[in-house]
């Protein structure tokens, strides 16, 4: 065998081998999780998070770690950044919005310096704790602000309509005063 024809052999085994789902760094799925889609995955995933009470990874420079998410839930790095404007809810919500959310309303690890005082560390943890509160008191103030907004919208509403009916009413009642009949529309 010549050594082009080696090459292609390992080429050609080495991607099969990976569209077979092999990929060493990543989860083995299995054939019920290669039929769900990675949005579907990724949701398993948040779940799994928010019921084992851990948050979102972070990468070595204090971003969120896609590429770990991505291996835990046997998706492609790639797909978080190719889908992120898609829709992907039915209130409209995009990937990104909807990572966006799932972080405010998980949390993320805090990122540790290599030489850390312990005393910082707690200072650290502690505001990471506060921090994860108060974003899940925002989260419900912008929910209670959504409400009472639609509320107002449909009162304004309300409003008009009775404003035009009175407003009708107040016509007939002065054209049967000047006329003496009564109209019913």
């Amino acid at each position: 065998m010549t050594w082009n024809q080696q090459k292609d052999l390992h080429r050609k085994s080495s991607l099969n081998h990976l569209l077979a789902g092999c990929n060493p760094k990543r989860k083995m799925m299995t054939a019920t999780d290669r039929k769900r889609s990675p949005f579907e995955r990724y949701r398993d995933y948040v779940m799994g998070l928010e019921q084992a009470g851990q948050k979102f990874p972070l990468n070595q420079f204090g971003d969120i770690n896609f590429s770990k998410i991505a291996d835990e839930c046997g998706n492609r790095r790639q797909w978080f950044s190719e889908s992120a404007k898609k829709i992907f809810c039915s209130n409209g919500d995009t990937l990104e919005q909807v990572i966006a959310k799932d972080i405010r309303k998980i949390g993320s690890e805090f990122f540790a310096l290599k030489n850390h005082d312990p005393l910082l560390l707690e200072m650290a943890e502690s505001t990471n704790r506060e921090s994860n509160r108060l974003r899940a008191i925002l989260e419900q103030k912008l929910k209670e602000n959504e409400l009472l907004r639609e509320q107002v919208e449909r009162l304004s509403a309300e409003v008009r309509l009775l404003r035009t009916n009175m407003a009708e009413i107040s016509g007939q009642q002065e054209l049967m005063i000047d006329s003496g009949r009564s109209f019913s529309l």
